[in-house]
């Protein structure tokens, strides 16, 4: 990777060697390199012939992948100390006390994909198997990208704007899932809601819902709004009042993120996502930790109440029920078309061998198939007598 004075050191050698060259030749008058004939040319050395040519496409070519590397190395090196400090931050005031393991490994916190992907990893705990980070950057390593994106955000509702975010999910271990019902309840902020709504599968199972329990920014998404009073703490608004500045929502799951498109997709795992924006900002990563914080002693409360009764449970049940058949329906279609397009298959394999056969051999074989239709005609209508 190229430091900062290595690079300073290259642009003061091409702007000294630019400046010498165009002061040589004015106090000369030396005459242009398209003004020298192929003769004369021809008569120069090497070392004459280099200081006679023109170098600006040159220099200047150099001079945009210069640029282009130092605002490669500036953008690279501004998000990962973005991550760094986030990330440092929650293991050494949150995570550190609540698992057993803090980091993907023992000797490396995080792990960074590329230069907008990174994520962090965290086991060993009570009613939590595991807790994963994915944070996702802007490319501010690629600056034609980030502009061009930002460009055309502006304009695009299907080009997403580009923004800093996290998500922190949560997975339930085996023991502690058995102990609470299958259901979706979140709280949700305002902005972007639709959006959110979209980009996430469970989300868009649920039903919104204002309250004055929460800030005016915020609002529930649920599957039945009488979740709420089972699952709602007073304590909650305060820490979403001091959330407010990033946080993106809260959610309790046991459906994915992605739409299912087989039957075995749904099938209960049960998670809680806090999705934010990378807080900035010491007051705003002081307000992320105590949000972690809150959320991972909230899982020991839902695990320990969030036991329905049996009609509320009935209504999240007919929800899935409706999601459970319509993957039963896609299902039974693709097989009907696997079918008739091995029908089809098969048939034109027999056509092509009949083709091969003598005129003879070919009546036989439509002899034996009109007498199996008649036969089949024939046990149909025995049946409908």
């Amino acid at each position: 990777m190229f430091t900062k004075s290595f690079l300073s050191s290259i642009a003061f050698f091409l702007a000294s060697a630019i400046a010498e060259t165009v002061t040589e030749g004015a106090i000369t008058g030396s005459k242009t390199y398209s003004q020298y004939t192929p003769f004369e040319l021809s008569q120069m050395t090497l070392l004459e012939r280099l200081k006679v040519y023109p170098w600006t496409v040159e220099t200047m070519s150099i001079g945009l992948i210069l640029a282009y590397l130092a605002l490669f190395f500036i953008g690279s090196r501004y998000n990962d100390n973005l991550v760094k400090k986030y990330i440092e931050r929650q293991r050494d005031e949150v995570l550190k006390d609540q698992f057993y393991q803090v980091g993907v490994t023992q000797s490396q916190l995080y792990i960074k994909d590329d230069g907008e992907n990174y994520s962090s990893y965290a086991t060993g705990r009570i009613n939590i198997a595991s807790l994963t980070q994915k944070i996702r950057l802007q490319a501010r390593h690629n600056v034609f990208l980030w502009i061009l994106e930002g460009v055309l955000s502006a304009y695009f509702e299907s080009v997403v704007t580009p923004s800093d975010t996290i998500q922190l999910t949560f997975d339930i271990d085996a023991e502690a899932a058995e102990k609470y019902d299958n259901f979706i309840w979140a709280v949700v902020s305002k902005d972007k809601m639709s959006t959110l709504r979209t980009e996430s599968y469970y989300l868009s199972l649920t039903k919104t819902a204002e309250s004055d329990k929460l800030p005016i920014e915020y609002v529930f998404m649920n599957e039945v709004p009488e979740m709420n009073e089972v699952l709602y703490k007073s304590d909650f608004k305060e820490i979403l009042e001091e959330s407010k500045g990033f946080l993106r929502y809260i959610a309790i799951t046991d459906q994915p993120d992605e739409k299912p498109t087989e039957l075995s997709e749904v099938a209960p795992n049960k998670k809680v996502i806090v999705n934010m924006r990378v807080p900035k900002g010491d007051s705003q990563l002081k307000a992320s930790v105590k949000l972690v914080k809150y959320v991972i002693g909230y899982i020991d409360f839902v695990v320990e109440k969030a036991a329905f009764r049996p009609e509320l449970t009935r209504r999240i049940k007919k929800t899935r029920d409706a999601e459970i058949a319509k993957l039963k329906k896609i299902a039974e279609d693709a097989k009907k078309e696997e079918l008739e397009a091995k029908r089809i298959e098969e048939q034109k394999k027999l056509r092509e061998e009949q083709s091969k056969l003598s005129p003879e051999e070919q009546k036989k074989i439509e002899k034996k198939q009109q007498e199996k239709k008649q036969r089949k005609l024939e046990k149909k209508q025995r049946v409908r007598a």
